[in-house]
């Protein structure tokens, strides 16, 4: 199948709203120390908030706001203090290294939020649901491994295990084998030249073809989505040294749905957005580049 026609195929069998691989939806299994630890901040904030209230000395208070940073370390982030910090513009590793900046954020939260000794577990876990998306950072990538894997693909760490296997894959990474500069010198290829050595995520062999994958993952459009949808079309663009090496640019999420759905207006000539000159764009790197793919889910499996 030609990169068009598999293009045209990705189109047909789009991205679903629900895809458990991106999903983190148990609960947190340290929610309970999350929940103590929250709990003893409150405890020290009410009491610094009564030590004020009843006019006690500046030596005490300075007692208890040192019993309140050493709290602020491991677990303290998800606290409904943490958060507020967080909404100062300030984080809190540097109020808990601060003595100056955690009395003035202190005596602000005291002031700006009502306080009471009460802990909901659920409060918790949403804080940490909210922050999902920072454990996304391999998923794609894990996810086309076990497609791999499933279809009979080892996954390897070393040239010497990727030479003996006609199907493997390896990920990318920063040394060793799979490092830019090892996979330059074996294949012949220039990535991360104008990326501050930018890796890609995954390289597969499938009999003598060899197949350099980056993945992402995009619900919406925007700023930085569009950069990231850039560097996809870039790396169709490339042109590989052999007809046997194919770049791939996987996008899943249903942000890939809205981009290659637009074949009504390439036909058309009219352009008229963004993320339709993307497309365009997009159409004309692969009739270039006829050994590189654009592919979603389907078009990967």
């Amino acid at each position: 199948m030609d990169n068009i026609k598999l293009l045209e195929f990705c189109v047909k069998n789009p991205e679903k709203f629900l895809d458990y691989n991106y999903m983190f939806v148990n609960e947190d299994k340290d929610l309970t120390d999350y929940a103590n630890k929250t709990r003893v901040i409150k405890h020290k904030l009410i009491a610094i908030k009564e030590t004020l209230n009843k006019n006690k000395s500046e030596k005490i208070i300075e007692q208890l706001l040192g019993e309140l940073q050493k709290e602020l370390g491991k677990r303290a982030n998800y606290s409904e203090f943490g958060a507020f910090i967080n909404a100062c513009d300030s984080k809190i590793e540097e109020v808990y290294n601060d003595k100056i900046l955690l009395k003035e954020v202190t005596f602000l939260y005291l002031d700006k939020r009502k306080l009471n000794d009460i802990v909901p577990s659920e409060w918790i876990q949403a804080l940490i649901d909210k922050e999902a998306s920072r454990k996304k950072g391999h998923a794609g990538e894990n996810k086309l491994v076990k497609i791999l894997e499933g279809k009979g693909y080892v996954k390897v760490k070393t040239f010497k295990d990727f030479d003996k296997n006609k199907k493997c894959v390896a990920k990318f990474s920063k040394s060793g084998d799979f490092s830019n500069k090892n996979l330059k010198k074996k294949f012949n290829i220039n990535i991360g030249k104008n990326t501050q050595g930018k890796t890609l995520d995954l390289v597969v062999k499938m009999n003598s073809d060899i197949y350099f994958i980056e993945a992402k993952h995009l619900n919406t459009g925007g700023g930085e989505q569009n950069k990231q949808i850039l560097e996809l079309i870039d790396l169709v663009k490339n042109r590989p040294f052999s007809s046997k090496h194919h770049f791939v640019s996987f996008l899943d999420g249903i942000h890939s749905n809205a981009l290659i759905n637009n074949s009504k207006i390439h036909k058309s000539k009219s352009v008229k957005n963004k993320i339709q000159n993307q497309y365009f764009d997009l159409i004309k790197a692969l009739k270039t580049r006829k050994s590189n793919y654009w592919v979603n889910t389907a078009g990967f499996k």
